[in-house]
């Protein structure tokens, strides 16, 4: 499976969810950023977020893998 639209700026790990797994959809991600003070971790199906300093990126990205694993979820729609 292969994610059909770019990173979005800032993303620097990304991590492909349980639903995206089952539903063959690349988009339902767990994206890590990492910012000046923070690095933070959201998830695309849930919106859960996690974050911790960003000198802890390792932690956020542990975090994050760990939840793509487990997460079901699927985004609210749109319309």
């Amino acid at each position: 499976m292969r994610a059909t639209t770019a990173w979005p700026e800032g993303v620097i790990a990304r991590y492909l969810t349980r639903a995206a797994e089952l539903l063959h959809d690349p988009e339902l991600t767990v994206d890590v950023a990492k910012g000046p003070e923070k690095s933070t971790a959201t998830c695309l199906g849930c919106g859960i977020r996690f974050s911790k300093w960003a000198y802890e990126t390792s932690a956020v990205k542990h975090w994050a893998q760990q939840h793509a694993e487990k997460c079901r979820a699927l985004p609210r729609p749109t319309a």
